[in-house]
């Protein structure tokens, strides 16, 4: 293992200015392998060999680049002129197979100079003579052995020196002048020596390189009991706290700080505790008369260079964007110790009081109604302590989980989150981690869990596992270069690395404990494997024990520390690897894990009014038979998430519509020949199937979840902004003006304040209302049945509580005539009217576009009228004037009648006795359009026949019913 301090003093190459003579000089590369290198072969494409060449980045065996290993010195070597004055960009290739299908670019890890602009394009300017490329080889211990470097010019070269740790030696005799390597072995191993090569050729010009610092004396000594790495607190005295590192590979570390004015002196120096071996030691300091409750900033520095923040640190002061985050969202923070170092640093701070968290009883994981939000996106304010304030807001809708996209330190502050950097630090843009703390009981108050989305797949700068060790080599222990699996950004994280495990079963813990949260979902968690399948996306996706075994010890970790605890997985992986995650600890009494049950795509079908060769079949929503499968309610379904393109953007831009099913131009909402017609992409009849679409998803067992703002139809907006583009940098459907994928995307609040939208809102919210409260819409012991392959889809449930009958037209024309199949006999009620109809009863019914009804054998206390009937205000129409059979007939005394208006306006209802004889009439108002019901009390009228007539839009129906006694 080797730190990246030792890594990029192996890189420093300091030329002195010469005078350049416009010659050709020839110079030899080279590539040092390290111990646990599995290069095949190395190559070293450049402006000079026509990069290669290469084709889509792969250079072929036996290109002109290709270099040769020296076996004597252990070194791959590649031999070109190049012209002095001249200055060029190079890397090096790797191949890491036989046949050179996997593959790697990096920077010389020889050369420090780098164009960032370009690729990471290493950059040289050849001098006469030039010493290039100061190399120190390692042993399987980190210690170097050997000195090498490349010395060039034009003429021969007379005299060379060189020093190792300032003893100074003639050089000549270790010098190859043939192939102008100098390469010395070391009498015996050193942990980091200084090294120093000066040349002179026969014209008297000098050449000459350093690289490297002089260690001080290290004190060994072992950790007092109980300290971990990180900062370790002792009880019952707030003026004394430890600091400890995990850094094997260095030489001496020094702790800088408020605590000691930041001065780089042996009095910084940190103990060595190498009791555990050489793979396993740790740096560590007592630091003592501290100010209780004061925070103190600190930092690492590595080898006298690199200057890394804590692994652990619960707070990062990061000089260049802090600055941009208002007061009001993080009060006093505390100021960067600008002046004093650089770099990111952590905040340590004695004697605080733990949080005083409420009593909370989680739901149970196959009741949960998840509320996935991004703070950043969900309030112009982006701060916990106002995200408390709307807790209220989710409570009336009726979730009772809230899941956080991730909120660990990241990239920057305008960020999506998965450019994890410090795990166990709050991002400040969103507040005080006191301020997060509080939302997590304030929401624990309300019934509502709290779920992190937590980034493990992958890390990136300045995390110190990369800056200690590297990220652009394959020597870090703690990363895959390459990485693993085609769908990787940024550093790839070994999960089979004892280390990696033992860190991130801290950052969970420290969560659970900290911060009381319930439980987490692991992004990308099919990206936590070893196998390396490269670009293969089916070869990752196929059952992988070793993945498995890496996911169920870290399950076990978790619920070590919190026997409850959620753990959900995206992971998107063979049926047989998720059955068996999903299992996994039920047999001793643990909750088992979750995963995210992606039915986007198909719902989003069904409300654009999509069906032909079952695009639109949701069955998958369920998760057992006739559905995913599943023996357990351990999926987490969603038909929206901060992934996929929001429903409301595809039902505005490419909805059905009455007058061309299959969609296209034709269902232009402007054009004048849809006027009054049903169509998908108006407004009203768009939000009107959001409602069907809640019925058909929150009703089903097992545990869902819903993005933000979906109960008020997010998508689409003035002009389409609010769209997802894909991951792939193409707008997809989007309009090229709206946001980046990961990019602010519009905050929408004022949604509340539109009545259709609104409606959209209370609707969803009765429906998660009737979940809580019936167990038939969550208990695992409901029978399913699942048809929902066609336009008109039916779900029906069955528990001995009550059995529900769902049945919906999500085509855009009327339904043909539809039997009813109740399940069990006797008499069921329409939730949303309160309309009886006996399962005898053999009529059919003919539904509207759009149209949907929830029945159920118990009579329920009725919601809010009219929360489904179709609000054509923006002038989406219905298609139908309808007039239905009354139910019950033959009745006694009341009976209902059903009809459906196409139009907002005057609507009459009246009832006849057989002489024509008006003897009540049930409706005489303005109405909205869309379906209505009325009920017809007949007490105190003679057995017999009798009509009812509808009047509106300027149509009549007649039909006929018998009263009898």
């Amino acid at each position: 293992m080797r730190l990246v301090s030792r890594i990029l003093a192996f890189l420093a190459v300091l030329c002195a200015p010469l005078l350049v003579q416009a010659q050709p000089v020839e110079v030899t590369f080279r590539y040092v392998p390290q111990p646990g290198d599995d290069v095949v072969r190395a190559f070293l494409p450049g402006e000079f060999n026509g990069w290669g060449p290469n084709a889509a980045g792969r250079i072929a065996v036996g290109a002109p680049s290709q270099m040769t290993f020296d076996e004597v010195l252990g070194q791959w070597l590649y031999t070109t002129t190049l012209q002095a004055g001249q200055t060029y960009q190079y890397k090096v290739h790797f191949h890491l197979n036989a046949s050179g299908s996997e593959w790697v670019w990096i920077s010389d890890p020889l050369n420090d100079r780098v164009n960032t602009d370009e690729n990471n394009n290493s950059v040289v300017t050849i001098t006469d003579p030039m010493a290039f490329q100061l190399a120190r080889r390692e042993n399987a211990e980190g210690q170097v052995v050997a000195v090498s470097a490349g010395v060039f010019g034009t003429e021969a070269i007379e005299a060379l020196t060189f020093a190792v740790d300032g003893v100074e030696q003639d050089g000549l005799p270790f010098f190859d002048a043939e192939t102008g390597i100098f390469h010395y072995a070391l009498p015996e191993p050193s942990c980091s020596p200084q090294f120093r090569i000066t040349a002179t050729d026969a014209e008297g010009r000098v050449a000459e390189a350093e690289v490297g610092v002089l260690p001080p004396p290290v004190e060994d000594a072992p950790r007092p009991a109980g300290v971990e790495d990180g900062v370790t607190y002792v009880d019952g005295d707030a003026t004394t706290a430890y600091l400890s590192i995990f850094a094997p590979g260095a030489c001496f570390v020094h702790a800088l700080g408020d605590f000691n004015g930041w001065q780089l002196d042996d009095e910084a120096l940190m103990k060595r505790d190498a009791t555990a071996g050489p793979d396993s030691v740790r740096w560590w300091m007592e630091l003592g008369s501290l100010t209780p409750t004061q925070e103190y900033a600190y930092q690492y520095v590595v080898d006298g260079e690199e200057r890394v923040a804590d692994f652990f640190s619960e707070k990062i002061l990061d000089p260049a964007n802090d600055p941009f985050i208002p007061d009001a969202t993080y009060p006093n923070l505390k100021a960067y110790p600008a002046g004093q170092t650089t770099g990111f640093v952590s905040v340590l701070q004695t004697g605080q009081s733990a949080f005083p968290f409420r009593d909370f009883e989680r739901p149970a994981q196959h009741t949960l109604v998840i509320y996935e939000l991004l703070v950043r996106d969900f309030l112009d304010a982006h701060s916990y302590q106002v995200l408390t304030d709307t807790l209220d807001y989710l409570d009336r809708l009726g979730v009772n989980a809230v899941e956080l996209m991730p909120v660990a330190e990241f990239g920057g502050n305008i960020n999506w989150g998965y450019q994890p950097q410090f795990y166990f630090a709050p991002d400040k843009y969103y507040g005080p981690a006191e301020a997060l703390k509080a939302f997590v009981d304030e929401a624990h108050a309300r019934g509502m869990a709290v779920i992190l989305d937590v980034v493990y797949n992958h890390v990136d700068f300045p995390n110190p596992l990369l800056q200690l060790y590297g990220g652009a080599v394959d020597e870090n222990p703690f990363i895959n270069i390459p990485a693993r699996h085609p769908f990787n950004v940024f550093f790839d994280l070994n999960h089979e690395n004892p280390y990696t495990q033992y860190w991130l079963d801290r950052v969970n813990r420290y969560w659970l404990e900290e911060f009381n949260v319930d439980g987490f979902r692991f992004d990308l968690s099919k990206g936590f494997t070893q196998k390396n399948t490269g670009n293969d996306v089916g070869a990752w996706s196929r059952y992988d024990a070793s993945r498995v075994a890496l996911l169920t010890r870290m399950a076990d970790a978790i619920w070590d520390a919190d026997p409850t605890a959620y753990v959900i997985l995206e992971h998107f992986g063979e049926s047989r690897e998720e059955r068996e995650l999903a299992t996994h600890g039920l047999a001793e009494g643990r909750p088992g894990m979750m995963l995210w049950n992606g039915q986007n795509h198909a719902y989003n079908e069904a409300t654009m009014g999509y069906h032909t060769g079952g695009k639109s079949d949701f069955s998958g929503v369920y998760y057992g038979d006739g559905g995913r499968g599943f023996e357990v309610p351990h999926l987490v379904s969603y038909m929206e998430s901060h992934d996929e393109q929001w429903l409301m953007f595809k039902n505005l831009a490419f909805g059905a519509c009455e007058r061309s099913p299959t969609g296209g131009n034709a269902c232009n909402p402007t054009d004048p020949a849809n006027a009054g017609t049903y169509n998908v992409r108006r407004l009203g009849v768009a939000l009107d199937r959001m409602k069907m679409a809640g019925a058909f998803f929150f009703l089903v067992p097992g545990p869902k979840m819903m993005w933000q703002f979906g109960e008020l139809g997010y998508g689409y907006g003035d002009r389409g902004e609010q769209c997802l583009k894909p991951g792939d940098g193409s707008n997809g459907d989007c309009p090229s003006f709206a946001p980046g994928r990961t990019g602010p995307k519009p905050i929408r609040w004022d949604y509340r304040d539109d009545r259709l939208r609104a409606k959209l809102y209370r609707t969803w919210s009765t429906l998660l209302h009737l979940r809580r409260e019936h167990p038939v819409f969550t208990d695992p012991a409901t029978a399913v049945t699942m048809d929902v392959r066609a336009a008109v889809k039916r779900i029906i449930l069955e528990h001995p509580t009550m059995n529900v009958y769902l049945l919906g037209n999500f085509g855009v024309t009327e339904s043909d005539a539809v039997a009813f199949d109740f399940p069990s006999e006797g008499v069921w009620f329409e939730y949303f009217t309160g309309e009886e109809r006996n399962s005898a009863q053999d009529d059919a019914v003919v539904l509207s576009p759009g149209e949907f009804r929830l029945y159920t054998t118990e009579r329920l206390p009725p919601p809010e009228p009219d929360l489904i009937t179709v609000d054509a205000e923006d002038g989406a129409l219905p298609a139908a004037f309808r007039l239905e059979a009354n139910y019950p007939n033959p009745f006694n005394p009341e009976t209902t009648i059903r009809f459906t208006v196409p139009a907002p306006g005057p609507v009459r209802l009246a009832v006849y006795d057989v002489l024509g004889r008006e003897v009540a009439v049930l409706v005489d108002a303005v109405l909205p359009a869309g379906p209505h019901a009325a009920a017809f009390d007949a007490a105190g009228l003679p057995s017999g026949p009798y009509l009812y007539r509808l009047t509106a839009a300027g149509r009549t129906q007649t039909r006929a019913m018998l009263r009898v006694r």
